[in-house]
């Protein structure tokens, strides 16, 4: 009698000390993102990468409380849309993720539209300004940088407006981003009543842009609106240079415009459009939050390292208003309030005077 009612008390005792574990068991968001780790833009997708992480560790260990913690799954898409569907099945049928967030690039984000839309997964600052995400997207979505269209304007008013440019070519990587550039180019240079004078493409993920220069060399073209990686970019400018172009040239933030200048060997006047200002050097709250952590942890300082700090930043921010139960309707309401009420968020993009619904900054390369 008394071995069973040991028996049972050891039993008992067990029970209630699992049930006092799983009680305080913090519950995990899981966050996938798909972006080039390999090829030629991994440069931008480790960054990415290295940024969500450095702030979400901090956030786990001393924002976030010991109930609430977050996991980021980062897989390699090479820059290759099929890759980028082949991984987000799998983030969602192996690691049942709650949303995605910082993915890299516009014809990889164009890839999985409709698993977005079928699963009504949270797609959560891109590091894209596809237009397409900006008007119904059919799911949810949020959009901290400023779309293409903005970038565009931003650059046709330095090109013309500043520059007195009107003999304007754009050199395109042919697929979904390129599309969306092209439109967005067109769009901003018909405000201005001009034409392009002259569209060159090239492939995604090469540097074979000689054929696209030749196009360009043979019209009165005095400045080039590129869109595409920073190595062709790069690889372009050089030759043009050989070839004996002195123009101007425009770039958009996906380039990472850090890596584009450390890759021009020729003298070159070149403008890249950016979505955050000048890491080294802005002011506030998170820019100085991210340069200490970044010192600490010997992390480079760059806009792409920056802007995965900053997608983070105001993510935990967000997420601390959501239950788990309704994550995927709260996230993004979340997210836009945050946006526009959050004094921190507000000091960092309230440092320059904008045309648009989002601010456009600019870095310069000047020979």
């Amino acid at each position: 009698m008394l071995k069973s009612l040991i028996h049972s008390a050891l039993i008992s005792g067990l029970f209630l000390l699992h049930s006092v574990t799983y009680a305080h068991q913090p519950d995990r968001v899981k966050l996938g993102m798909s972006v080039a780790l390999s090829g030629p833009a991994s440069h931008i997708g480790m960054q990415l990468k290295t940024g969500h992480q450095l702030y979400f560790d901090y956030a786990n260990e001393h924002v976030l409380d010991e109930k609430r913690k977050l996991d980021l799954l980062v897989l390699d898409d090479g820059y290759e849309p099929h890759r980028t569907v082949d991984n987000t099945h799998y983030l969602l049928q192996h690691h049942k993720i709650h949303a995605l967030i910082g993915n890299m690039g516009t014809p990889t984000s164009h890839a999985i539209k409709d698993i977005l839309k079928r699963h009504q997964l949270p797609f959560l600052m891109p590091y894209t300004g596809a237009n397409f995400l900006y008007h119904e997207p059919q799911f949810p979505t949020f959009t901290l940088r400023a779309s293409y269209l903005e970038e565009a304007k931003e650059q046709v008013r330095y090109l013309v407006d500043e520059l007195g440019h009107k003999k304007i070519a754009l050199l395109i990587q042919a697929d979904e981003f390129g599309l969306t550039l092209e439109q967005s180019h067109r769009q901003a240079l018909l405000d201005k009543n001009i034409e392009p004078v002259v569209i060159a493409r090239f492939r995604r993920n090469t540097n074979d842009v000689a054929r696209a220069l030749t196009q360009i060399l043979l019209t009165d073209t005095t400045a080039i609106a590129m869109i595409g990686t920073y190595e062709p970019l790069a690889a372009f400018i050089n030759q043009a240079h050989r070839a004996g172009f002195r123009g101007t040239y425009t770039s958009v933030s996906f380039v990472s415009s850090t890596a584009l200048f450390a890759h021009i060997i020729a003298p070159a006047q070149v403008m890249v459009t950016e979505v955050l200002p000048e890491p080294k050097s802005c002011q506030g709250e998170v820019c100085m939050l991210y340069r200490k952590l970044s010192h600490d942890k010997k992390s480079p300082i760059s806009y792409q390292t920056f802007e995965g700090f900053v997608n983070a930043y105001i993510f935990v921010a967000a997420f601390k208003h959501c239950t788990m139960a309704a994550f995927s309707t709260c996230i993004v309401p979340a997210i836009e309030k945050e946006r526009r009420a959050n004094s921190a968020i507000q000091q960092l993009f309230n440092q320059q005077k904008s045309h648009g619904d989002h601010p456009v900054y600019r870095s310069y390369l000047k020979y």
